[in-house]
């Protein structure tokens, strides 16, 4: 049934193209803005700031609206998806819609609601920050043996899981680690580069990223290690424009930057599809292009708006036009129908990589 769905996701972003339509085929959803852990790298400051959140009728008409506008894949997104109380309804809600869906989570409540969410998620994302102790220093003691017992009740109940590492100057070398932990645990590895915390733009600041040569050095490594056939999930594509990245303090390049570019530099770059084919819905209900935008833009908002209005403002704004988020730039190729990431996405549910 879930690779039915991924064939719809193609299919869905297929025809919106043909006919030149913006579609969120594609959604991010923080469903809450609280979280059961206080990590140092966090970029929302989730845990410490109490955020709003839908309640469960608004989140179901969100659901709804979604499913109406074209939406065929959710990831669950926080703070911690699995600290609200409501979680395992709203899966089962949105799972009743035919939408596949993969939820993000830092392990320690999966074993609490596996048995009833296992055959409604097709993928958990797991965070793990490198070895034990750098992982528990980051975000909290215990935190590594909790989403190691958690990957384990993921086998358990036959989840597929990907192990999502935030790269920052104290783990940028745990790469090998979190491989091999992913490789034995039977799932796969996803790397992206720390990000400016979700405020204001004076206030952006990207919290212990490593200098530009060893962002450099480690985009080299992991596609070196996805060429001998290790579980990379995304597209060595996707690395080789992180690795030729202008410039690293630059997380985001509009359209003025990237005038100034090289004709070398410019082919690099992968296109923003965001606001286009996917979107993100913050656990206010302020719509976005995708979670870097997060107070630098005015956006509509899913229970003053409704979802499709909402999403219909993003076609209107301006905003950035490339990233070298790993995990977002992913999208934008699925989005913009790369083959590499089309035959990608079928590798990954077939287990290879």
């Amino acid at each position: 049934m879930s690779f039915l769905k991924k064939i719809a996701i193609g299919s869905s972003i297929a025809g919106a193209k043909m006919f030149g339509q913006r579609a969120p085929v594609i959604l991010n959803w923080a469903v809450t803005g609280k979280c059961n852990l206080r990590c140092k790298h966090c970029y929302g400051s989730y845990g410490r700031v109490q955020n709003e959140e839908l309640s469960f009728e608004e989140a179901r008409k969100l659901v709804d609206d979604a499913a109406k506008a074209g939406t065929r894949r959710m990831t669950l997104e926080g703070g911690e998806p699995l600290v609200r109380p409501d979680i395992c309804e709203l899966i089962e809600y949105i799972h009743s819609k035919g939408i596949e869906m993969s939820i993000c989570t830092n392990g320690v409540l999966l074993p609490k609601f596996a048995e009833r969410i296992k055959d409604k998620i097709d993928l958990v994302v797991f965070s793990l920050d490198g070895i034990e102790e750098r992982h528990d220093d980051l975000r909290g003691k215990e935190s590594f043996k909790a989403v190691m017992e958690a990957a384990d009740t993921a086998v358990k109940y036959g989840m597929r899981s990907l192990f999502f590492t935030c790269l920052i100057d104290e783990n940028i070398n745990d790469i090998d680690f979190v491989l091999k932990t992913a490789a034995e645990k039977k799932g796969s590895s996803a790397f992206n580069i720390v990000v400016s915390k979700l405020s204001g733009e004076k206030d952006r600041t990207a919290l212990q990223k490593a200098p530009d040569l060893k962002l450099r050095e480690a985009m080299a490594k992991i596609i070196g290690l996805k060429k001998k056939g290790l579980p990379v999930f995304y597209s060595e594509q996707n690395f080789t424009q992180a690795l030729l990245w202008p410039d690293f303090n630059k997380e985001r390049l509009y359209a003025k930057d990237i005038a100034l570019l090289s004709a070398k530099q410019k082919k690099t770059l992968i296109p923003c599809q965001a606001g286009r084919h996917f979107c993100y819905v913050e656990s206010g209900g302020n719509v976005y292009p995708c979670y870097q935008m997060v107070g630098l833009m005015q956006t509509g908002n899913v229970k003053t708006e409704g979802f499709k209005e909402a999403f219909k403002q993003l076609g209107r704004a301006e905003y950035c036009r490339a990233c070298y988020n790993i995990t977002l730039s992913e999208l934008n190729l699925q989005c913009g129908l790369s083959l590499e990431s089309v035959l990608k996405v079928a590798g990954n549910y077939l287990g290879r990589y």
